[in-house]
């Protein structure tokens, strides 16, 4: 029999042993001694309901999960809960009560503490004297529309707002820009901590939305396991599903970009399906093995038709992502550090083009660098003939940014469109701050 230690450290080792060796029965009870001394630590109660699993008793490992599922959300890791109750109805489909243990009180505590503007699709925040105010905006209503104005130079496309109207500005955090390179072959994914899930774009999705939503992405979403080098996601598929990523990393990378993303857990990876009608626009591979809820795309859609402020809880995590990913992979601002991204990504503005808008027009310099997100747009020529749609989620308008220079084709609203916005009078006004980034811009310009 092993020897009984009080210290935790000990009994670790003394389990990697014992699982190492077979010896399961003996790792079944360090578990539970460990279990015991860090009665508060989630992973131990899920480690031995795998344990349990693995040796057949499935009926005890159900009970271990259902602690753990417990722990998960009473820590703020209600990702990490849901995907947890995943795992006891795959073994038992009549435990449908333990959607109910999936609690998303103390997450929703955690992202109004570390969120100083958030988006909600269910009760709004309250103002609490004794701890720090969170803001609620909504992407969808409060976006200011693109008005032209009527006095910019000819050679200019130049719109202005209504006077005391107030910009949406999106929060992106400083969790969301951390430098994060694709990892070598030993890496070894690190679970944050319950206050940096709260930054992160998953967060809302399971935090800020009524029980009943919660209940159907749990209920009807899928656990993924993926082995390292897998895919979850390959551009040019159909972007059918968003993948929230509950434990390991991905490494997410685009045709155009100089660099490839490294996401953990927390992020969100298969945004491409939060806009409309479009393809993948990027591969996703698993980093070592990883674990991901998938929920489809019809189930989203769906939820929004039930529940329409749900919309703008995805809405804000595709700006975020998408802003996030332009910053941190895009070669104008690859080589800023992460303070100045964060400067960076406070530029950009919710703004609303109605039909017929004209974004950014042939032979006009641009007023800023746009991101459409919802709706459609089209590309014509200098002469009106049209081109084509346009891909959503691309940035058009930063050549104007980079060199002054005019661009070459139209890009008009054919309906109402949702758009990221960093004007130029915006990104002129960093110049003046950093003359770093000056030279950079101009070294960009010159290469092209």
């Amino acid at each position: 029999m092993f020897r009984r230690t009080s210290k935790t450290t000990n009994l670790r080792t003394e389990l990697s042993k014992a699982l190492k060796a077979e010896r399961l029965h003996e790792a079944l009870d360090l578990y539970e001694l460990i279990e015991k001394q860090q009665a508060e630590e989630p992973r131990w109660s899920h480690r031995r309901g795998d344990l349990l699993q693995r040796m057949g008793r499935k009926a005890d490992a159900v009970l271990a999960y259902e602690r753990a599922v417990d722990l998960y959300a009473a820590k703020g890791f209600v990702a990490r809960a849901a995907a947890m109750a995943k795992v006891i109805l795959a073994i038992d489909p009549s435990k449908g009560e333990v959607l109910e243990r999936v609690d998303p009180l103390a997450a929703r505590r955690l992202h109004r503490e570390n969120r100083r503007v958030i988006v909600t699709a269910d009760e709004p925040s309250t103002r609490d004297s004794e701890g720090p105010t969170t803001e609620t905006q909504s992407l969808i209503t409060d976006a200011l529309p693109l008005i032209a104005d009527r006095t910019a130079p000819v050679g200019e496309t130049r719109f202005t707002k209504e006077e005391n109207t107030k910009d949406i500005t999106l929060e992106i955090t400083g969790a969301e820009l951390l430098d994060r390179p694709s990892p070598p072959e030993s890496f070894i994914s690190q679970r944050p901590s319950a206050a940096t899930l709260a930054q992160l774009p998953s967060m809302p999705l399971f935090a800020e939305v009524p029980r009943y939503v919660l209940e159907a992405l749990v209920r009807e979403s899928t656990l993924v396991d993926t082995e390292d080098g897998q895919r979850l996601v390959t551009a040019g598929t159909s972007a059918d599903a968003l993948y929230v990523l509950v434990e390991g990393s991905v490494v997410e990378r685009r045709g155009t970009d100089c660099r490839g993303l490294l996401l953990g857990e927390g992020d969100v990876a298969g945004v491409s399906c939060l806009l409309s009608n479009v393809s993948y626009g990027e591969d996703v591979a698993a980093c070592g093995r990883v674990r991901a809820l998938r929920i489809s795309k019809l189930l989203l859609d769906r939820l929004v038709q039930q529940h329409p402020p749900f919309g703008d809880v995805l809405l804000e995590i595709l700006s975020r992502r998408l802003v996030a990913t332009l910053l941190r992979t895009n070669p104008i601002f690859t080589g800023f550090d992460e303070s100045t991204r964060k400067a960076i990504a406070s530029l950009f503005e919710v703004r609303r083009a109605f039909a017929g808008t004209k974004i950014v027009e042939a032979g006009k310099r641009s007023d800023g660098m746009y991101l459409p997100l919802h709706g459609r747009i089209v590309a014509r020529r200098p002469d009106g003939r049209r081109l084509g749609s346009m891909e959503l989620g691309r940035a058009i308008g930063q050549d104007s940014m980079l060199t002054g220079q005019p661009p070459r084709i139209t890009v008009e609203a054919a309906s109402d469109v949702l758009v990221l916005r960093m004007s130029a009078a915006n990104f002129s006004s960093l110049l003046m701050r950093r003359p770093d980034v000056v030279q950079r811009i101009e070294m960009l310009s010159y290469a092209r």
